[in-house]
């Protein structure tokens, strides 16, 4: 059996924080290997044994990243519980990932606005589509059940959930108090969700 490293996972881990802290706040192309070796306290031969370079180093963030929230998403589509409730729980995933990542999340919220032509951003896009499309489906599937009322637009729907979870997000990262909450997440889809039957 193999043994985990967990050295070796802690030095990924510092390489992996500090460059999406550089990359949010510099873009890919404003950022050196060297600056992250001597921010991360690792060295630059060490960061390229792990990555190969800053394209890799990028690209497995990227991935990484992506794949954590598609396999949290997947999750929540795929439970026995109320529309409402999948919503709830979706926005609740980005609110706590805001709470206790917040360096990964300036980075992902840096892909999402910007329009600079680094590796991996047209997949990302694309992934942000599918994910729309699936929330837009997930809508769809609570007006079939009768828990939205059959005028709803699930595309705009959706728009104004994103936009707002975008909204306290931003919010949090730049506050030194508690923004974002369970509860909020809660309040927002009873907002959203009393307007839907309106």
């Amino acid at each position: 059996m193999q043994t985990v490293n967990h050295n070796e996972l802690d030095t990924r881990a510092r390489i992996f924080q500090v460059a999406a802290r550089l990359m949010a706040q510099k873009g890919f192309n404003g950022v050196s290997m060297r600056e992250i070796s001597e921010q991360s306290g690792v060295s630059k031969p060490m960061i390229y044994y792990y990555f190969e370079s800053k394209e890799k180093l990028y690209q497995t963030l990227v991935e990484v990243g992506l794949a954590h929230d598609t396999t949290l998403l997947d999750t929540i589509r795929q439970a026995d519980i109320p529309i409402k409730q999948k919503l709830v729980e979706f926005i609740k995933i980005y609110f706590d990932q805001s709470l206790h990542h917040p360096e990964f999340v300036k980075f992902f919220l840096y892909l999402f606005v910007t329009t600079e032509d680094a590796p991996l951003g047209i997949r990302f896009r694309e992934e942000e589509l599918r994910r729309k499309h699936s929330l837009v489906k997930l809508i769809q599937q609570g007006i079939e059940k009768g828990e939205f009322g059959m005028n709803v637009k699930p595309e705009i729907a959706v728009e104004m959930i994103i936009g707002t979870i975008t909204h306290f997000m931003w919010h949090q990262l730049n506050s030194k108090r508690k923004i974002v909450s369970d509860q909020l997440a809660e309040e927002i889809v009873e907002v959203l969700f009393r307007g839907l039957n309106e």
